[in-house]
């Protein structure tokens, strides 16, 4: 018999068999260890029991979140990130079970907690523009900086995928960049032309610095690709630059999605640009698209359009 320590490691070289990438092995390792340490590094894995999922999520509900760098406020964690955390739990116990490391099918009793659907409320015109306008493009990482927002609100990357871009998957001719996205699947997305001209700026000004040791596009000050913290010190500074609380990485995405198809574009096209697996995973955007309509609703309306052709109404 194992411990749930070394249940983890094996388990972590079954990620890797499989062909996760990093990142998620990572989150695996590090939201599976936050509960091995609750329950008990030593704990054998047949004295794991329903009992010791239920109180741990129930610390959780409890627990206080962290902060980057807001350490003197106090809120809970999400519903929806204690959502995730159980979820990977309840991976890992599935996978014990199936590889007979556990006798007892635990993972069938374990229920996800519910988690709030919040509407999203995508950025409106000034709010994008209230963006741009924080951000000092004359400088160099003022410049790298609006790369990065752009190809998120113009092209639909994710974080990773903007942190991963490389100097020869950018197809300025094209008007294309190759992107890795989840699963390591790479795909086709285009850029505009806004986004190609602060780009071109970027790679053949301060980025075609010489005995540069990486292939990623944007670099930090120590000439490093560009990590997490900074891209969370970026948004923290936009958030209180512009007043926009709400904004975050993935609400540029969001918002790339539901003004595409404002636009005119079409959901199959938008799956492909995304990189969503399952074309129901883009039918949300449909969903958001179509409430946004109703700002069009003073050209919709059979009263108002009356009233426009002066009929007495």
């Amino acid at each position: 018999m194992i411990t749930l320590t070394k249940a983890l490691k094996l388990f972590e070289i079954d990620q890797e068999l499989k062909g996760n990438t990093k990142e998620t092995i990572l989150n695996y390792q590090r939201n599976l260890k936050y509960f091995i340490d609750y329950v008990g590094s030593d704990k054998l894995i047949d004295d794991l029991c329903i009992g010791d999922v239920k109180d741990y999520q129930l610390y959780l509900s409890k627990k206080d979140r962290e902060f980057n760098f807001k350490t003197d406020i106090k809120m809970k964690l999400s519903k929806t990130t204690i959502q995730t955390y159980i979820r990977h739990i309840r991976a890992f116990i599935n996978w014990l079970y199936s590889e007979d490391y556990l006798t007892k099918d635990i993972g069938s009793k374990i229920k996800l907690p519910k988690a709030q659907k919040k509407t999203i409320e995508i950025l409106s015109d000034e709010e994008i523009e209230k963006i741009y306008n924080s951000i000092n493009a004359k400088t160099e990482f003022g410049l790298r900086n609006k790369c990065m927002i752009s190809l998120m609100l113009d092209s639909g990357l994710r974080r990773s995928e903007v942190l991963m871009l490389d100097i020869d998957n950018v197809h300025f001719k094209q008007n294309i960049i190759k992107v890795s996205g989840k699963g390591q699947k790479e795909r086709i997305v285009p850029i505009g032309l806004y986004t190609k001209k602060l780009l071109y700026k970027y790679m053949h000004g301060y980025r075609s610095l010489p005995y540069i040791p990486t292939a990623r596009v944007f670099i930090s000050q120590e000439k490093t690709p560009v990590s997490k913290d900074v891209i969370k010190m970026l948004f923290y500074r936009l958030k209180r630059k512009t007043n926009i609380t709400r904004l975050k990485p993935h609400l540029l995405r969001h918002t790339f999605a539901t003004k595409y198809l404002i636009n005119g574009g079409d959901i199959f096209s938008l799956q492909m640009i995304l990189g969503h697996s399952s074309l129901d995973m883009t039918r949300r955007y449909s969903h958001i698209a179509s409430s946004y309509v109703v700002d069009n609703f003073v050209n919709l309306s059979t009263l108002d359009r009356l009233r426009g052709r002066k009929v007495s109404l």
